[in-house]
């Protein structure tokens, strides 16, 4: 049991995976604004590679749930998204207040990345408490 955990907490498996729930997003965007080309922005690439670092945030608190009572693993991930809401609100402000006049579809694609990272990091959390918790 241990060895599946320590698979699971290997940085480049984790990192793999992330890039490639955000790559999905990504290429639809991106095909969805060469239909659309009004619609494009500049401030498009900011997205997935925000979310990428913030995922990389969720790692480095993945890794501390084995070591953490049964107790305070879901404020844990509670913590985890707070400061990863905080850290997109920034990333969202900056942008903006950059380019005004794609705030609406920067924001709206951002949120569907987000949605996307969310489900990710559910189904990572999932999957390292059914291995340390040996259900």
């Amino acid at each position: 049991m241990q060895a599946d955990i320590l698979m699971m907490l290997k940085f480049r498996t984790y990192l793999f995976e992330l890039i490639l729930w955000m790559l999905l997003p990504s290429v639809s965007g991106w095909i969805i604004f060469e239909i659309f080309t009004k619609y494009r922005f500049d401030s498009y690439p900011v997205i997935p590679a925000g979310m990428i670092v913030l995922g990389i945030i969720f790692f480095f608190i993945l890794k501390k749930i084995p070591d953490v009572s049964e107790n305070n693993r879901i404020l844990l991930f509670y913590f985890n998204v707070v400061i990863k809401m905080a850290l997109s609100l920034a990333l969202i402000l900056f942008v903006v207040l950059n380019d005004r006049t794609n705030a609406l579809y920067f924001i709206i694609t951002f949120f569907v990345f987000y949605v996307f990272l969310m489900i990710f990091e559910i189904r990572c959390f999932n999957k390292i408490i059914k291995l340390v918790s040996g259900k």
